[in-house]
């Protein structure tokens, strides 16, 4: 995150986070943990649903630059391990409702990247009819794993959840998504 007080606030609501339940968190609370003045949390963010999602977006935003993560299922791999090291953090985060809730957030992040690495990789075009109804499937299944993971549903380490992440992804999509590099 590249201003201060922005990261700032966001490490104050993981703090936060560790031992509450996100109902319970109050901008108040995000503020006070952060050091900052009301003006200040505003100018950076609308609500604590936008500070929560600011976690999601800085964690893929990390992982999908092409120094960490030669294709996708390396990226799956990443995620996979990092909400397995940060369970508690998850599951409260999970435990949002409503339409900025973090699962949709999660969804409608993960829609946008993928359809904005699609139309990099295509000369400015986005999906198809088909591979949008592919793509909507595919990251509201990565929303319902992330909820799965976090109740701990799977026994499955992040190497083996990455290799079948990769394989559920719609093979019209596998080549754009990272064309150079299709295999493991």
């Amino acid at each position: 995150m590249a201003n201060k007080i922005a990261a700032a606030i966001v490490s104050a609501f993981n703090r936060l986070i560790l031992d509450n339940d996100f109902q319970k968190i109050s901008v108040d609370m995000i503020m006070k943990e952060a050091e900052v003045s009301r003006s200040t949390f505003y100018r950076h963010f609308r609500d604590k649903y936008e500070v929560m999602n600011a976690n999601f977006k800085n964690i893929l935003d990390y992982y999908i630059q092409p120094e960490r993560s030669k294709n996708y299922r390396e990226l799956c791999f990443h995620l996979f391990e990092f909400g397995q090291a940060n369970l508690r953090m998850f599951k409260r985060a999970l435990g949002s409702t409503g339409l900025n809730s973090f699962r949709n957030f999660i969804y409608e992040y993960s829609y946008q990247m993928a359809l904005e690495i699609t139309k990099a990789n295509r000369n400015g075009e986005g999906f198809t009819p088909v591979e949008e109804l592919q793509a909507d499937v595919f990251c509201n299944g990565i929303c319902a794993v992330y909820h799965n993971m976090v109740h701990q549903r799977y026994s499955i380490d992040p190497s083996d959840a990455a290799d079948a992440l990769y394989e559920m992804m719609p093979e019209s999509l596998k080549h754009y998504w990272w064309p150079e590099t299709e295999n493991k």
